[in-house]
């Protein structure tokens, strides 16, 4: 896989990340609504997580939660696998954008 597809790949997962940063819900534990944050191109799938599984995806800003089945391996790895849901982690070649890309980078600089 080239250089310009790993991107793409990753530009596709930061921009649906960046939507489900602004699902919000009360009380923690339940479930919310969010899309899928794969890298697959039109992927318009929704899973279930709770507020609280979310913040753990997010506690890392190479990880990103998605639907079974939807990682690319050339880019990614499954870390957890759950019922409703999957959580890849981007590889060290091909985390850069997700780093950069991260809506609470600039809360922690």
């Amino acid at each position: 896989m080239d250089a310009e597809t790993k991107k793409r790949i990753a530009l596709n997962e930061a921009t649906y990340r960046k939507i489900n940063e602004g699902m919000r819900a009360e009380p923690a534990n339940a479930h919310i609504a969010f899309v899928c944050e794969c890298g697959l191109l039109g992927c318009n799938q929704l899973i279930r997580l709770t507020r609280t599984q979310y913040e753990a995806v997010r506690s890392h800003p190479r990880r990103f939660a998605i639907v079974p089945g939807h990682d690319i391996a050339e880019v990614e790895s499954v870390v957890e696998q759950h019922d409703d849901f999957a959580v890849i982690e981007k590889l060290a070649d091909a985390s850069d954008v997700a780093e950069q890309t991260d809506p609470r980078r600039a809360l922690d600089d």
